[in-house]
C-alpha cells in the first residue's frame, strides 16, 4: 500500500477512463457501479447500482474521508481526466494541507454559476432555484469565489471532514452540481480551502475527449430564471 491515493468515479458508464500512468508512491482506485469495468493501472472498487447514479458519483467524489480510509492524502480526478505529470510535484509545490482545488477560470459567483448550469441544461431550473434560495436564506454573501472541482487534493483533517459532511448533506437535498454547492458549504462551516490557477492544475492533468453519456436537464419553465437571479441578489 502506497501512502497516497489517486481515485476517480464512473457511474452509469458516463466516462471512458484511460489507463493510469503509474507514478511511484501512489495507489489508483476506480469506483464504478459496473463490475466488468476494468482499466489498466486502476484497482476497481465496485459500488452498488443507485437509482440516482449522478448523485452517487458526486457523493463518492465529495466524501474522501469515508471512501479513502487508510490514506492520509487523496487526489481526486474526474473520470474524463488523465494525469500527465508526477503528482508528487503538485503536492510538494502547492499542497499545504486541507483541501486544494482550482480557481474557476470564467466565473466568480454562485449566481453566475447557477445561470450557466441552467443555460447548459446541467440541472433542472427548480433544483438550481432551491439551491440559490437556500443560500440566500442562510446569509450567503457570494464573496467566496468559485472553484472547479475536477481535481481535488485532500487530507483527513477535521476541517476537511467537517466540510465534506456539510457538502454531502447539501447535495442530497439540492442541486447535484457539486461546484454550485461547495461555496455554500464553505459559508456554513467556516472552513477555508486553497486554490490554484487552472493553468497550474492543467500542467498535471489533461482532459480526454467527451463523455460516453450526454446529460441534458430540460427547463420546466421559460423566462423566469433571470428574474429569479435578480430577486435573489437584491
Amino acid at each position: 500500500m502506497n501512502p497516497i491515493l489517486i481515485y476517480t468515479i464512473v457511474t452509469n458508464n458516463y466516462d471512458k477512463v484511460r489507463p493510469a500512468r503509474i507514478f511511484p508512491g501512489f495507489d489508483y482506485w476506480l469506483f464504478t457501479d459496473d463490475p466488468h469495468f476494468k482499466v489498466d493501472g486502476w484497482e476497481t472498487k465496485v459500488v452498488p447500482k443507485s437509482p440516482n447514479p449522478i448523485k452517487q458519483q458526486r457523493q463518492i467524489k465529495i466524501n474522501s474521508c469515508v471512501y479513502t480510509k487508510g490514506y492520509d492524502i487523496s487526489i481526486y480526478i474526474d473520470g474524463n481526466m488523465e494525469i500527465i505529470r508526477d503528482p508528487a510535484d503538485l503536492l510538494k509545490n502547492h499542497f499545504h494541507g486541507g483541501l486544494l482545488t482550482t480557481v474557476h477560470p470564467k466565473r466568480a459567483t454562485l449566481w453566475a454559476e447557477g445561470m450557466e448550469v441552467i443555460r447548459k441544461k446541467k440541472d433542472l431550473e427548480e433544483n438550481v432555484n432551491s439551491t440559490l434560495e437556500f443560500a440566500k436564506l442562510n446569509g450567503f454573501k457570494d464573496d467566496l469565489g468559485l472553484f472547479e472541482t475536477g481535481v481535488m487534493v485532500r487530507d483527513k483533517s477535521k476541517d476537511v471532514e467537517k466540510l465534506e459532511q456539510k457538502w454531502s448533506e447539501l447535495l442530497k437535498d439540492y442541486s447535484h452540481r457539486d461546484q454550485l454547492i461547495l461555496p455554500i458549504a464553505l459559508h456554513l462551516t467556516g472552513v477555508s480551502i486553497h486554490s490554484i490557477p487552472r493553468k497550474i492544475t492543467f500542467s498535471y492533468v489533461k482532459f480526454n475527449r467527451g463523455h460516453r453519456v450526454s446529460l441534458k436537464f430540460r427547463k420546466s419553465g421559460q423566462g423566469w430564471f433571470s428574474s429569479l437571479i435578480s430577486r435573489l441578489k437584491r
